[in-house]
């Protein structure tokens, strides 16, 4: 096997678009490349098949369909005393290849329990702990935070609600005298101080409380009412 042959398959196949003889060409030319010098075996087949799994899976099955019926062309036309094949991996559309890399992931935020000093600290905190928006930060009070009964009242949008303060949270944030100066600030100065403290968003920081309350089994109702939703829509990719 050389280009010429390579070339003399690409000529038969009259039907193809040019782009498709391109991709035929270049596929074909690495894959004669690496026979170079060896015998077709089912054995080299296996190994170059193992050097295609380093790409993404469409990469793979339009590689492996092209070397396919390059193999199976030379059989056809006696260049080849058998049918050898690559093992066709199944196609994964572009599309859910993205939703696989999108798919959220459950971090480690250990980080951002240790300390509290500058704001953004306690921005990232609240996030974690409660799930809040930059503007539900800026509508809560001090005085909204129960020590003794170890709940935290959120009133936003005529809805409230009354969430549990984890023992964690309270170490942390009790010893501050008062933070309403915080909760008065514009939200464009929560989001500055807060990516001085932390590298993920305040929407990142949310996705990761959603994330850690499916992780305890929460259910998708009760983190709904928790983050203040009126439907449980939004919260469907995280439990499927």
């Amino acid at each position: 096997m050389n280009e010429q042959t390579i070339k003399a398959f690409i000529d038969s196949r009259q039907k193809a678009s040019e782009n498709t003889k391109l991709a035929y060409f270049y596929d074909l030319r690495a894959f004669v490349t690496f026979l170079a010098g060896k015998d077709l075996t089912q054995t080299q087949l296996n190994l170059y098949q193992l050097e295609l799994q380093a790409l993404a899976t469409s990469s793979q099955h339009r590689k492996i369909t092209n070397i396919n019926t390059f193999l199976k062309y030379l059989y056809q036309n006696g260049k080849l005393p058998r049918f050898y094949e690559l093992y066709l991996v199944p196609y994964q559309h572009q599309d859910e290849q993205n939703a696989d890399q999108k798919r959220p992931q459950l971090l480690d935020v250990s980080q951002y329990y240790q300390q509290v000093q500058k704001p953004g600290d306690l921005i990232a905190l609240l996030i974690l702990e409660f799930g809040l928006k930059p503007s539900e930060i800026q509508s809560l009070k001090w005085s909204e935070f129960n020590w003794d009964f170890k709940i935290l009242t959120v009133a936003t949008g005529g809805l409230k609600r009354i969430l549990p303060i984890r023992d964690k949270f309270a170490r942390l944030v009790r010893p501050i005298k008062n933070a309403d100066e915080l909760f008065s600030k514009s939200r464009q100065f929560l989001h500055y101080e807060l990516k001085k403290t932390s590298s993920l968003t305040s929407a990142q920081l949310r996705e990761q409380y959603i994330l850690q309350r499916v992780a305890e089994r929460v259910s998708i109702y009760d983190l709904a009412k928790n983050l203040g939703l009126k439907s449980i829509h939004s919260l469907d990719k995280y439990y499927r």
